[in-house]
């Protein structure tokens, strides 16, 4: 089951990792062409970490960094 959050306009998602996965990864996105544009990828960036939290707050840092 795939879960998301919303973040100053982008979306986080992720789904549980397996019990042998040693970490959680997430997926940053925005639909925002605006905010895409700052991401200099393709629509895209993927987070990783070793807990649930601690994969969220590096998505979070990541978005802090981009809009400040």
């Amino acid at each position: 089951m795939t879960k998301t959050e919303a973040y100053k306009g982008f979306t986080i998602s992720w789904e549980e990792p397996p019990l042998t996965s040693a970490y959680w990864t997430a997926n940053v996105a925005s639909e925002d062409v605006d905010l895409n544009a700052l991401m200099r990828r393709h629509g895209a960036e993927v987070i990783n970490g070793s807990t649930r939290d601690d994969m969220l707050a590096k998505a979070r840092r990541y978005i802090d960094g981009l809009v400040g």
